[in-house]
């Protein structure tokens, strides 16, 4: 006859064998981002001459790492009450000082979390919030989804990434969010163009960081017309401002869809 004591201790021993191995498959992971000029990094206190950067925040969820096979991994993200939730991360930038004066104190600069074990070879995230997330209501939003300059009221979501900075040739500014929404705030039910970036980065593994190349998307040649005296892109899809910051990011402008390639994002060297 069976005895039920033995079976139920060995039941708890494979149990607790199996989620201790689980957890042990598992490692922590940190993605440092930095933000570049001309190959110089940039901060609210350091940049190139003739240039100045007085906000850089964005959003990032849907974190994963891919292998050569092209597996999947997804990386959770550690909360911590005030960069991170279990779906979002805010990347900040900008430290309430100096040229960002007009911005909060504090920086973060990292993604941070758990990954399953493995050999690695790109990076994949999407740039933005979750439509559930995007257009719950603010009021009741827990950080980092509780900042007022990242929401855009009129829009009735979030700015995804917010890019404002000067340039011996004028101003650049790159407000990046869902458009054409039909609805009110807390009661969206759809977004013509969601304008969620999939980033990939190739030749990434633990270990590595990201640099955020500034360099073409803040330039003003033809593709980049100014208005106002300043580069400024509002997700209009009628400004001409937008074409280039958009193609850079991996965005259609007429459709808010993800392209297959960015070039804002690089493993540093």
């Amino acid at each position: 006859m069976n005895n039920p004591r033995r079976i139920a201790a060995v039941f708890t021993a494979t149990i607790t064998l199996f989620f201790g191995c689980s957890r042990s498959a598992e490692i922590p992971i940190e993605i440092p981002f930095t933000p570049v000029l001309s190959g110089q990094n940039v901060s609210c206190q350091v940049a190139p001459s003739g240039f100045s950067l007085h906000d850089l925040r964005f959003y990032v969820h849907d974190v994963a790492l891919i292998d050569a096979a092209g597996v999947i991994s997804p990386v959770t993200l550690t909360p911590d009450n005030v960069w991170q939730t279990e779906q979002v991360a805010l990347l900040d930038f900008e430290n309430g000082s100096d040229g960002c004066s007009e911005g909060t104190v504090g920086t973060h600069g990292a993604i941070v979390g758990r990954v399953k074990q493995g050999d690695y070879t790109g990076l994949r995230f999407t740039l933005g919030i979750p439509f559930d997330l995007n257009h719950a209501n603010p009021a009741e939003a827990v950080a980092p989804l509780n900042l007022g300059r990242l929401h855009w009221g009129w829009q009735a979501g979030y700015k995804f990434l917010r890019l404002e900075a000067s340039a011996s040739d004028g101003d650049f500014r790159f407000h990046l969010g869902s458009t054409g929404c039909e609805g009110t705030i807390g009661h969206i039910t759809s977004c013509a163009r969601p304008n969620r970036a999939v980033v990939e980065v190739e030749n990434f593994a633990p270990g590595k960081s990201i640099d955020i190349d500034l360099t073409t998307l803040v330039q003003t040649p033809a593709a980049h017309p100014k208005e106002n005296d300043a580069v400024s892109c509002m997700s209009d899809i009628d400004s001409g401002s937008c074409r280039e910051p958009f193609r850079l990011i991996g965005l259609d402008l007429a459709t808010g869809a993800a392209l297959p390639q960015q070039l804002l994002f690089k493993v540093r060297s």
